[in-house]
């Protein structure tokens, strides 16, 4: 059987430590990496190793996927859609880590006249989620390891395409976890969209001060990683106008909690802040203590005895199909 080819459309730490995971995996694969900028392309190959081939053009990656990683802007994704909706071939999994789900669905729906899609989202490793970089060179093939992996497969599609969807998450170290895509696009306007804007309007407080020049010298990790969320600024201002109420609800609740913190200080009632604020860290480190345990799997690892490796990892869903093209 010959090797299977997964191609990875957008490169960065995610797609790349993609790559590294399943370079590092017993399985023979061939890993494609497409991105619109050269540079990051031959970063990955050269320098981090995360893909075995680089691809200067999109269709011809596309089409040569049996396995399709799509991790691109939303402003980018209907016309990546639309190039390959025809030509990918007609047993590929589409694996859709673009930020809106429900968008991804309507858009494969829409253009996607060959292959399988669903939507996806690796979620990082606890240990991993503190740094900020968002460029190949951050990529790490460990970065999803102990962590989810979020299914929001269309209601329509093959079963056995999200089984070769839910282990290919596998290979990375995550458990899988399935959402409704809208659930999904809801609950990142609270865990993507609202952070990114904060970070944006305390940087903007910042670069604003008088004495900005000299903030500039001595600014530390506490502003870089606070505001690493403006490395995608369009992103952010398109998710921020996808659902407006959604965000203003979200915007008005942490104006809130702002209010009330700026009443504290006014009031110098260090007793009750001290307090609220050391809640509030014992609340942030149960978090961090809960994601590292990874105790909410949703599903139990199925039993894959008596079948070969790639079978076992990828679905004999997709080893079927070399067998019927050999």
């Amino acid at each position: 059987m010959k090797a299977q080819t997964v191609s990875l459309i957008g490169l960065n730490r995610i797609t790349a430590s993609l790559g590294l995971a399943l370079k590092h995996s017993s399985l023979e694969m061939q890993v494609i990496g497409y991105d619109a900028d050269s540079n990051v392309t031959r970063l990955a190959k050269e320098q981090m190793g995360a893909i075995d081939k680089a691809e200067w053009n999109l269709l011809n990656a596309a089409t040569k996927a049996d396995i399709l990683v799509l991790d691109l802007p939303q402003q980018e994704l209907e016309d990546a859609l639309q190039l390959i909706g025809g030509d990918v071939q007609p047993h590929t999994l589409v694996l859709d880590m673009s930020s809106l789900k429900s968008r991804g669905v309507m858009l494969a729906q829409q253009h996607l006249k060959r292959g399988y899609y669903v939507g996806v989202q690796p979620v990082l490793s606890a240990l991993h989620m503190e740094d900020g970089r968002l460029g190949v060179d951050a990529a790490r093939a460990d970065l999803f390891k102990n962590g989810i992996f979020c299914l929001m497969p269309d209601a329509n599609v093959d079963p056995k395409a999200v089984e070769t969807a839910v282990n290919f998450g596998r290979i990375l170290g995550a458990a899988p976890y399935f959402l409704d895509p809208v659930e999904y696009d809801n609950l990142l306007q609270g865990i993507g969209t609202m952070p990114a804007l904060l970070a944006a309007a305390a940087f903007s407080t910042l670069q604003q001060a008088t004495g900005w020049r000299d903030i500039l010298r001595f600014a530390d990790a506490p502003v870089a990683l606070a505001t690493a969320s403006l490395q995608t600024a369009s992103e952010t201002a398109v998710l921020a106008l996808n659902d407006t109420a959604a965000t203003l609800r979200w915007l008005d609740a942490l104006m809130t909690e702002l209010q009330d913190f700026r009443r504290l200080i006014q009031q110098k009632d260090q007793e009750t802040f001290q307090a609220i604020l050391e809640d509030l860290q014992i609340k942030r480190e149960k978090w961090l203590h809960d994601r590292t345990k990874n105790d909410w799997v949703e599903i139990d690892a199925p039993k894959v005895e008596g079948r070969s490796i790639s079978e076992q990892m990828l679905g004999s869903w997709v080893t079927r199909q070399f067998k019927d093209d050999d």
